[in-house]
């Protein structure tokens, strides 16, 4: 395609496919200025401006027919590039589309879109460009003296599939005065590249992916958002403001590294934006090693990776005096090869993985666990300076030992340690806080250079008796040699009703509980201390009755009357020395004192649609009624389904039954019974599954999982309605890789197209849903 230009009167051909230098040649300056501008090539359909007006007014474009501009007949649409020329004001009455969206921008390029409170989709890219000789040119400086696009109600939209939206060599966020929206609207799994800075006045990130580059064309730099900086009431003067939102579902991929090229997020050089909002279910990459965002509020409710592969990663870090620090997050992810180093403060209300590469490094830290649903810590041996649990319900579920170098404070919540161990005070130089909650599954706990003065606030160790109900706390006071203390809970089932032994002072023992704690690691010394043992949960007429004991033997030390401040407290009057490689459980001198209601059997079977739940005891008293709950999402949601009344008070064994319809079980089901007593008293059974002749094919199967370059091969279980399941494969970074049905899945997916990485698969049959991990090498 042939243009002309004019130069030293007269006028020239130029070739639209090649690339023009002109020198500027300025007299008196002992230097010469080189300015390279891209000349646009034309296709057929292309708009552009004739004059100022509306939008969807025909006769203010020209269209290109291959050889020359002539009168539009019709608006542009989504598959038109359109040019809005200098001194021309384009302005919406509707919602409009365009492919590529070309701004004047040179000297005096007046105001070139009013949106109204709009929107203009943009297929394509977001451009501006210049005219030499009525010629069209790349002009990577955007204006910066108007409101070229206004007013901050409308908005600029990209649509479509993956591409860059704004390139450093046609854009620039010296737009000063950006009064829109920016919304990106990518299709699912497309992702839209951001490959220059960009100014508005905020951004919305509502499905897709958006890429944010480092461009290393020239100097590098960060393509930073930042907002608009007019110094009036309407944008908060020279405050903070400008927001940028990841709505649920969309993903911020970042690969700015952070300073000297510049933050990934802020308003100006100096100022900060006014919020960055992470929304539950969106997603935020990060993959320079030191991001900087210069924000005065965080809200991270989504899920955080950062994911650098090389050197070591810092996390998010500010420097701008009004800025904040986003210290709170929701789920937390780490992958890839870098060091992950941890910053001084984090508080989780979600989870938190180590999904691939070193564990993250204590920075020194202090890790705060403050979410009201469960919390889960994968693969990740936490050891840091400081660790809290806050939790005002259910549980931090843990698949680690935990490590504490410092201060460990438990203030409220359970904490399921599923069979690992607590190492407190790894320094030796830290503080074990308790306030409140309790333990489950614990396996050991070693306790670092304790305290020389024990206190319930120091020495109060909360496990949960898993058969009896409630915690089973051991609390110590009085004073130590130091050292070290090691304590294991050993959790056994039911109790001795015929210990056949005396205590030391010559009371004899008619009950004592199966499981008991066993202490060891302690320095010898004669220091005396005072145990004590909750009976929580147990049924006890008198509080007196309570005796700390050992398994078939009389405890060390001297028996202290029971208490009842706070719960009903076992005591024990004990030399330091006495704990080291002892037991102690509790005990009663009468034999109906302590009279939990003795579970023998419980116990859920599906079959033919009839789900049976029983339980059997081994004697009742005093018992009003059950409760059957049951969870179907885990064992943390449990709810009440039915209540069944007691049968009056027997020695002997007792079964009781409750049945009820249930077509075919979808997840795993688990149940519980809770016990009440007449004076108010609870307890629980252990938790059960529900079984039955579908249980070998209650989940599907997915194999080989990891997978290599073999098939992927999905089983179903047979109570799957197959033409009514659809099959969604995600990645790690909401990328949806496959969406279809199961048929289709069968038949047409390759699974040697996904790419080494953490991947979700969804099977939706109605509206029930699960999911597998699965893991490509």
């Amino acid at each position: 395609m042939i243009f002309s230009k004019r130069q030293n009167g007269f006028y020239h051909n130029l070739d639209s496919t090649r690339i023009y230098r002109i020198i500027l040649f300025i007299p008196f300056y002992l230097f010469i200025t080189q300015i390279t501008f891209s000349q646009i090539p034309l296709n057929l359909g292309d708009y552009r401006t004739a004059a100022s007006g509306d939008f969807d007014d025909p006769t203010i474009w020209e269209e290109w027919n291959g050889m020359a501009w002539a009168a539009a007949p019709v608006k542009p649409t989504l598959v038109n590039n359109v040019f809005i020329r200098q001194s021309h004001e384009v302005r919406l009455r509707d919602m409009e589309s365009v492919n590529h969206l070309y701004l004047f921008s040179a000297e005096t390029p007046g105001r070139k879109l009013n949106l109204q409170n709009f929107e203009l989709r943009v297929n394509g890219s977001l451009r501006a460009f210049q005219t030499i000789g009525g010629v069209f040119f790349i002009n990577n400086v955007s204006n910066a003296s108007i409101d070229w696009i206004y007013p901050e109600t409308g908005s600029i939209v990209f649509v479509g599939d993956s591409r860059t939206v704004v390139d450093r060599a046609s854009w620039s966020a010296n737009t000063l005065n950006s009064r829109y929206q920016v919304r990106f609207r990518a299709n699912p799994g497309q992702t839209l590249a951001v490959n220059s800075g960009f100014k508005a006045n905020s951004f919305i990130i509502e499905s897709g992916t958006v890429l944010q580059t480092l461009n290393t064309t020239g100097i590098p730099a960060c393509s930073t958002f930042s907002f608009n900086t007019q110094n009036i009431p309407a944008f908060n003067g020279t405050n903070p403001y400008g927001n940028l939102v990841i709505e649920p579902g969309a993903t911020l991929i970042s690969e700015c590294p952070g300073p000297p090229t510049e933050q990934l997020v802020r308003r100006s050089a100096t100022i900060p934006a006014a919020l960055f909002h992470l929304m539950p279910g969106s997603n935020l990459i990060l993959r320079g090693n030191n991001p900087e965002m210069e924000v005065a509020e965080f809200r991270m409710e989504g899920n955080v990776f950062y994911s650098s592969g090389m050197g070591t990663q810092q996390m998010i870090q500010s420097t701008f005096a009004t800025s904040a620090i986003p210290d709170t997050y929701h789920n937390l992810y780490f992958e890839n090869a870098a060091d992950k180093i941890l910053r001084s403060l984090i508080s989780l209300t979600g989870d938190v993985e180590r999904v691939s590469g070193p564990a993250p490094s204590d920075g020194p830290t202090f890790l705060s666990f403050i979410g009201t649903g469960s919390q889960h810590v994968t693969n990740w041996e936490m050891d840091l300076s400081q660790i809290a649990v806050d939790k005002p319900s259910n549980s931090l579920i843990l698949n680690n030992d935990v490590r504490v170098r410092n201060d460990f404070f438990m203030e409220n919540g359970k904490v399921n340690f599923n069979g690992f161990d607590l190492h407190l005070n790894t320094s030796g130089a830290g503080t074990y806080f308790y306030g409140g909650g309790e333990w489950l599954n614990l396996h050991n706990l070693f306790y670092n250079d304790i305290p020389t003065t024990l206190t319930t606030s120091n020495a109060t160790f909360p496990f949960e008796d898993a058969y009896q109900g409630g915690v089973r706390r051991m609390r110590l006071t009085g004073n130590t040699p130091g050292g070290n203390l090691n304590i294991r809970f050993i959790e056994i089932p039911g109790a001795n009703w015929d210990p056949m032994f005396d205590d030391n002072d010559g009371t004899p023992i008619m009950y004592q509980l199966n499981s008991y704690f066993e202490l060891s690691g302690l320095s010898s010394s004669s220091d005396p201390i005072v145990m004590e043992l909750a009976a929580e949960n147990l049924i006890v007429d008198d509080v007196d009755d309570l005796r700390v004991v050992s398994i078939g033997i009389a405890a060390p030390g001297l028996h202290l009357p029971g208490v009842d401040a706070d719960t009903l407290w076992a005591r024990r009057d004990l030399v330091f020395s006495d704990l080291n490689n002892t037991n102690f459980t509790i005990g009663s001198y009468r034999v109906f004192s302590i009279l939990p209601v003795d579970w023998l059997e419980t116990k859920a079977v599906w079959n033919n649609n009839l789900v049976t739940i029983s339980w059997s005891l081994a004697r009742e008293h005093g018992n009003q009624k059950f409760q059957i709950e049951a969870s179907r999402d885990g064992v943390d949601n449990f709810s009440v389904i039915y209540e069944v009344s007691g049968m009056g008070d027997t020695e002997s064994p007792r079964t009781y039954s409750y049945e009820y319809l249930e077509d075919r079980p979808w997840n795993i089901v688990h149940y519980r019974i809770k016990q009440f007593d007449y004076d108010g008293k609870s307890s629980y059974s252990k938790v059960f599954r529900l079984e039955g002749s579908w249980q070998e094919l209650e989940i599907p199967k997915l194999y080989p999982n990891p997978l290599g370059l073999e098939p992927l091969h999905l089983i179903l279980p047979s109570h799957y309605n197959q033409d009514e399941t659809f099959i969604q494969i995600v990645g790690m970074n909401g990328a949806i890789r496959f969406s279809d049905s199961l048929q289709l899945f069968k038949d047409a997916f390759d699974s040697s197209t996904l790419s080494p990485g953490i991947y979700f698969i969804k099977i939706h049959e109605g509206v029930r849903q699960y999911t597998i991990k699965l893991v490509k090498k």
